[in-house]
């Protein structure tokens, strides 16, 4: 694996060219204390992994994407509160590792006490009552179009 010592990703050895940021002289052998691009997230994903990779003491670093700079090739658009997470390289197969058991087992949803069947008749009336008031609004509008129009026929 080769490093970016740019952009701080790492990629195939094949490459003369690092596929985030096109520099092709920043290239070397990746080091086992190196830090690589992990990923981009929201301030409060970036809140949640921290504190996840800390308790399971996996070495990173969060910061702050700069000005219109990603490091993300998929995803060029930022928010101005969005992290990078960077993760040294020997940590990097755990980090990966913890995130995809993380996303297989998400935290327990919360129990809805409404019965299906009670959930189903509330939305059907929403819906009803919903279109009763549209109908409503669309024959009061032709009402006041109509008398308008024969007031100012006159």
């Amino acid at each position: 694996m080769l490093y970016c010592t740019k952009c701080q990703t790492v990629c195939e050895d094949s490459t003369r060219t690092c596929p985030n940021c096109k520099r092709s002289r920043g290239l070397r052998p990746v080091k086992d204390n190196d830090e690589v691009f992990f990923m981009k997230v929201s301030e409060g994903e970036a809140t949640e992994i921290s504190a996840l990779f800390e308790s399971l003491a996996i070495r990173h670093r969060t910061e702050q994407v700069k000005a219109g700079f990603s490091t993300s090739v998929f995803d060029s658009e930022f928010v101005p509160t969005d992290r990078n997470i960077y993760v040294e390289y020997r940590d990097l197969p755990r980090a990966n590792e913890t995130l995809a058991q993380e996303k297989e087992d998400p935290a327990p949803a919360e129990e809805d006490d409404m019965p299906k069947g009670k959930r189903m008749v509330i939305q059907t009336v929403s819906i009803l009552a919903f279109m009763v008031i549209v109908m409503l609004v669309v024959f009061a509008s032709d009402f006041l179009a109509t008398l308008l129009r024969e007031l100012f026929m006159k």
